[in-house]
This record gives structure tokens, sequence and C-alpha cells, in this order.
């Protein structure tokens, strides 16, 4: 990651902290900041192991499918301008039905549960992601690329979006209601990606979405109508007790496959 991505990350990730705690959508289960720098310190370990084979492999996927001009967006010779658009927007709809797998498969379910561990929902769960289900991305991320023809160029300013919207779904920050179902007209907003960490599968089973709310919406899988104050962070029968580094890390090893 550039250091002007990691600065812009950076900057929102303190902006939003400091915002979801003066308006708060959700009350918190533990305000302290234990429970945050394990979920930086999970975040830090996904980075570097991700870091470790990203160039070859997805960056490796990008020059080759470049070399030999595979890849859809390639073949319809959109012109660049077109392509981005396309790309950034394939790219999203990929990533849903990756996210939709991780719940759904049950190797890949063991380590998204990790994520949802969390018993509240804040920024900082954005960057909480086990390094296990990451390792396991980078491979689809090198079949997005390949299958779909995209070039560095947009996958990186995809992959900078995500960061930003992912950061900004989770966290726990009230916004005016008419301004965030405006927004959840075009994207995932804090109010709708709260409902996915519900502990109730009906809802946690729902709202895949990364940056658009349509693919939601195409797949019937978008729920909406759930009091906030309803919402139970957290993942069926687990306990109430807020999960270490270690125990994070641990949970791939006893967490069960998803259920309905």
């Amino acid at each position: 990651m550039s250091i002007l991505r990691l600065t812009l990350a950076a900057f929102v990730f303190v902006v939003l902290h400091v915002a979801e705690r003066r308006w708060t959508l959700r009350r918190f289960v533990n305000r302290g900041l234990r429970r945050v720098g394990v979920n930086l310190a999970i975040g830090a370990i996904s980075f570097a192991a991700v870091a470790a084979i990203y160039g070859t492999i997805v960056l490796g996927a990008v020059a080759w499918a470049a070399r030999h001009d595979v890849g859809l967006i390639r073949w319809l010779g959109a012109p660049p301008a077109i392509a981005t658009v396309l790309g950034v927007v394939l790219l999203d709809y990929t990533l849903w039905c990756w996210h939709w797998l991780n719940h759904r498969v049950g190797v890949l379910w063991r380590f998204h549960a990790a994520h949802h561990a969390d018993l509240d929902l804040d920024t900082s769960t954005a960057l909480r992601f086990h390094p296990g289900e990451l390792v396991l991305s980078v491979p689809f991320r090198a079949t997005q690329v390949v299958v779909l023809g995209v070039a560095a160029g947009p996958l990186v300013l995809w992959e900078t979006l995500v960061l930003l919207f992912i950061m900004f779904h989770h966290s726990n920050l009230r916004l005016p209601r008419r301004i965030e179902d405006a927004l959840g007209l075009f994207v995932i907003t804090p109010r709708i990606h709260g409902i996915h960490h519900s502990r109730r599968p009906t809802e946690l089973h729902s709202n895949f979405g990364t940056l658009a709310s349509l693919w939601d919406r195409l797949h019937g899988m978008r729920v909406s109508n759930v009091d906030q104050s309803s919402i139970e962070i957290g993942l069926p029968a687990q306990s109430g007790q807020t999960l270490g580094l270690g125990a994070s890390l641990a949970v791939p090893l006893h967490r069960e496959a998803p259920t309905r």
C-alpha cells in the first residue's frame, strides 16, 4: 500500500473513530480501547500476511492477463474511462459473490467468523479480518483480475474505495435518517451493515454488499427493516466475553459451519 493510500486510510479511520463516539448508532458493549487494539493488531498481522504474497500472485496475474490480452473488459475493447468504471463495478459484484461464499462454505466461514466475533461493530472492526481469510482471498482476487481483464489502475482505485467504504459502513456512526436512506439507495451504510453483524442468522446471512447496494437488491438478500436497538452484535450462541488477540485468531479452530 502506498504512503498516500495509507495516510488517507489513517485519516478516515481517525475521523470515523471520533465521530462514532460522538454520534453513536448502537449502544457500545465495550467502549474501551483494548478491543480496538485487538482489532488493529489482527489487521496488522493480516496486512503483513497478504503483503508477502500479493505482489507475486495478484499483480503477477494482472501483468499476465495484460500480456496475453485476457479478460472480459479487454475483449469488449472499452475505452480507458469506461474500462475503469466497468472494472470497479465488476470487481465489486464479484466481491459480493466472495462474501456470500464466505457465509456458505464451511472452511471459508471458519475464518470469516473471526470477523463477526467482535461484540461491537465500529470502524476498527473493518480491519478485523483473520489472516487466513485474507490469504485465501488472494487467489480469488487473482482470478477476478484475469477473468474480468482489470488493469492495475482500476484495481488500485477499487481497492482504495473498498478500504474507505468498509471503514464507513462498519462504523457505529449515526447519520441523520434522511441522509442515510438517500445514501442507502446507492451504497452500503452503517445501519444496513449493522444488520449483517447481527447474531440472528436470517440477518447475519444477508446484506453482503461492499460498495453498491444494488447487488443485495438484485439477489433478494437485502434486509433493512430492523430496529438498531434490537441488534445484538456477534455470532449466534457466542458468549458475552470480548475476545483477545489469541482467542480471535483461534476462532477458525472452533467455529462450526454456517447455518441459516
